[in-house]
């Protein structure tokens, strides 16, 4: 019997945990966001510390070689609800001449890499374009549990090339 073993080399590195708290949600899908901005408010903190990824402001930074990193969605203090992960969407700042995949995040972050459990969602953050500074926006859909509505929760992530010592 000929198998083939896939060489792909697997991280036994524990991911960057983030946890994402929403304060205030926003359901994008009724008029009214449109009067009153379409994203929902939140808090953004590292579970603990990483030394690939750290958290400043609203801003993810990923050192090379890169991250796998995990998403948790939790509720504010007092806020029966849940929300889970619907998906997630990149694009670039800056950069106007350039591919749709490298606009769109497709190369730094692989689709088939991310992952959605529960109310995780985990990615592989690769260090594809070599540039110190790469930021990019990226909006985390996220869904309402007990209606089902639909809200975005949009941090920034960038390149940081700094040395961490």
């Amino acid at each position: 019997m000929n198998m083939q073993i896939d060489k792909t080399a697997v991280s036994t590195k524990k991911p960057a945990e983030i946890i994402i708290t929403v304060t205030r949600f926003r359901d994008v899908l009724t008029s009214q966001a449109s009067r009153t901005g379409r994203d929902s408010d939140y808090e953004m903190k590292m579970r603990r510390p990483h030394p690939g990824v750290y958290i400043k402001d609203d801003v993810v930074y990923v050192r090379p070689p890169g991250a796998i990193i995990r998403f948790t969605i939790t509720s504010a203090a007092g806020d029966i609800e849940k929300y889970y992960p619907a998906g997630i969407t990149f694009v670039r700042e800056g950069k106007h001449r350039i591919s749709h995949e490298h606009r769109l995040g497709r190369n730094n972050f692989l689709q088939r890499k991310i992952f959605m459990d529960g109310r995780s969602l985990t990615l592989t953050g690769s260090y594809k374009h070599g540039e110190q500074g790469v930021r990019f926006k990226f909006s985390v859909i996220i869904q309402r549990g007990s209606d089902g509505a639909i809200g975005i929760i949009d941090p920034g992530i960038e390149s940081d090339n700094s040395d961490p010592h």
